[in-house]
């Protein structure tokens, strides 16, 4: 799995995240390394506090920092102190789906959903993790996503090409037409023969 199939325009779908305060529809784009100049903070540092939000935080700033095995190591000792963390277990499975893990990734999202089963970033990343070995389920997560939040349009677009390769031909037709309406930009991503809606002529004319 490469990293462009991981991210995309899900509201923290695609980001190391810090907390609930993360979760916005502009964390959808990828956020900015640390920039404090702390090279010691960002490899591990001993100025850090130990708090659980302090080591999400340090967790974040390492992995933006491209350091995955510091900051796999922090967010491990952020569920020593918090093992119900879901930002720390979030973050430990989009730092595996990066690597190719996708079981361990799984794993990870897994106990993000234990700790809330209604938490989109791992719903999402799951469903991307699922796509080609479990479609079916993958298809129903993402309509968990969209049903928790109807303006999630990557998780439509992705939908919509599940159902697509299912032969649904009208179901993927209306998860795109959703994934467009809410992000024009997604339509290059649609293809083509379902870009636009026949009209009722044209489709009485294919049915002679």
């Amino acid at each position: 799995m490469s990293m462009r199939q991981i991210l995309g325009s899900l509201a923290c779908g695609a980001v190391l995240l810090t907390g609930a305060a993360a979760c916005s529809e502009k964390s959808a784009e990828k956020p900015q390394a640390s920039k404090s100049g702390n090279s010691d903070k960002a490899n591990g540092g001993a100025n850090t506090g130990t708090a659980p939000a302090d080591l999400l935080k340090l967790g974040v700033e390492q992995g933006q920092a491209g350091n995955l095995d510091a900051a796999k190591a922090t967010f491990e000792k952020v569920l020593a102190a918090d093992a119900d963390n879901k930002f720390a277990w979030f973050n430990l499975g989009f730092i595996a789906q990066s690597r190719n893990q996708a079981d361990e990734a799984i794993s990870n999202y897994d106990k993000a959903l234990a700790a809330d089963a209604s938490y989109k970033p791992a719903l999402y990343n799951k469903a991307i993790a699922l796509e080609r070995t479990a479609p079916t389920t993958s298809m129903d997560i993402y309509r968990k996503v969209v049903s928790i939040d109807n303006k999630s349009s990557t998780a439509y677009l992705r939908l919509g090409l599940l159902l697509s390769q299912t032969g649904d031909a009208a179901a993927a037709r209306d998860a795109f037409k959703a994934a467009i309406r809410l992000d024009k930009r997604l339509a290059s991503s649609v293809p083509e023969k379902y870009r636009t809606t026949p009209s009722p002529s044209s489709s009485a004319r294919t049915g002679r």
